[in-house]
């Protein structure tokens, strides 16, 4: 009689794990190919290895025949002008500019073209470019986007964020009271914010059935960010039932980076209690125990996203403190997408 009472525990604790875990699709393989080649091409890239990028951003775009973000023909650009590919360079560049991207100030100095041919061609076909790139932008959407960012209040924010650290450290902790008055209070000030937050959300949601997933083609880079933070901060979506439809549309779309979509998954995870399906972002594969670390890369493949490598365990035992072993952590992978 105890061992069914104790049975009937387990499943319903085993159901209970099931319903609160986080919802998540997962992409093709021509997806995920595309991907690890565009990763392992940017990585070449930041450690100069310029002629294997090159190559590896041209496999990449061959061989994908599905939507590809702005940001990786850009990229791909400023690897070919550095190879003098000035040709090539500029195909991309087109390609990069006419779908929306805007380039920053400080990466215009990395547009210099020597070739007589290709300068006059760029300074010829420049404002044509952006042009194409401005003229399916949808300005009354990129408004709505502005009106949802909320007004800077650093005694509030403070507040807020000292809640959740407070929070989250005791949700993991089993000695800290939950019924306590500073949790009580500091919950209070958690669950405010995820009522604000998920009232812009809503409204957000519904304009994204009326105009489309925000990206480059119809609203600007700030407006992107915007989106993009609502959407990860919508809490009320407790286990992404709701979004992730439409977060994976806006993936395969190339809207979305994999390392976006894989932080709301985790986000939800962890303010569940529950582990991270792929360690996204970087900060705390130092503490990952070894053992756990296949089955998250072996996730992190299913939706293009690539693989974690930890600092090796004399490089960490070497290192003189955590902080360190993080710092060792981040110069082995690096944030691949500005979108």
């Amino acid at each position: 009689m105890v061992i069914k009472k104790l049975l009937c525990i387990l499943i319903t604790i085993a159901n209970l794990i099931s319903v609160a875990q986080t919802k998540y699709s997962t992409t093709s393989e021509d997806f995920n190919n595309y991907h690890a080649t565009v990763s392992a091409a940017e990585r070449m890239f930041k450690n100069d290895s310029l002629l294997q990028a090159y190559g590896k951003f041209d496999i990449a775009f061959e061989n994908y025949k599905g939507a590809k973000n702005p940001s990786h023909y850009f990229k791909a650009a400023i690897c070919a002008i550095k190879i003098k590919e000035e040709y090539k360079a500029l195909n991309y560049l087109e390609k990069a500019i006419t779908n929306g991207y805007e380039i920053d100030s400080n990466k215009l100095a990395l547009i210099v073209f020597n070739n007589q041919n290709t300068k006059q061609e760029y300074q010829a076909n420049i404002k044509v470019w952006n042009a194409n790139g401005n003229s399916s932008k949808n300005a009354t959407f990129e408004r709505e986007i502005y009106t949802y960012e909320p007004t800077p209040n650093k005694a509030a924010d403070t507040k807020y964020n000292e809640a959740l650290t407070y929070c989250n450290m005791c949700i993991k902790s089993k000695t800290c009271s939950k019924t306590a008055a500073e949790y009580v209070s500091k919950n209070k000030i958690l669950k405010e914010r995820m009522k604000t937050d998920s009232i812009v959300a809503v409204k957000l949601i519904g304009n994204i059935s009326k105009y489309g997933f925000p990206n480059l083609k119809i609203v600007n880079k700030k407006a992107c960010e915007i989106a993009r933070t609502i959407l990860l901060n919508y809490d009320a979506d407790k286990t992404n039932e709701r979004l992730d439809g439409i977060l994976f549309k806006a993936l395969n779309d190339g809207y979305i980076s994999p390392s976006f979509y894989a932080q709301v998954i985790d986000r939800r995870n962890v303010k569940a209690g529950l582990a991270p399906e792929f360690y996204e972002p970087i900060t705390g594969y130092e503490k990952t125990i070894a053992a756990i670390l296949p089955g998250a890369n072996n996730k992190r493949k299913t939706i293009g996203l690539h693989t974690i490598i930890l600092p090796p365990k004399t490089t960490q035992k070497s290192a003189s403190n955590t902080k360190s072993v993080a710092n060792i952590a981040k110069q082995q992978d690096v944030n691949l997408y500005d979108y």
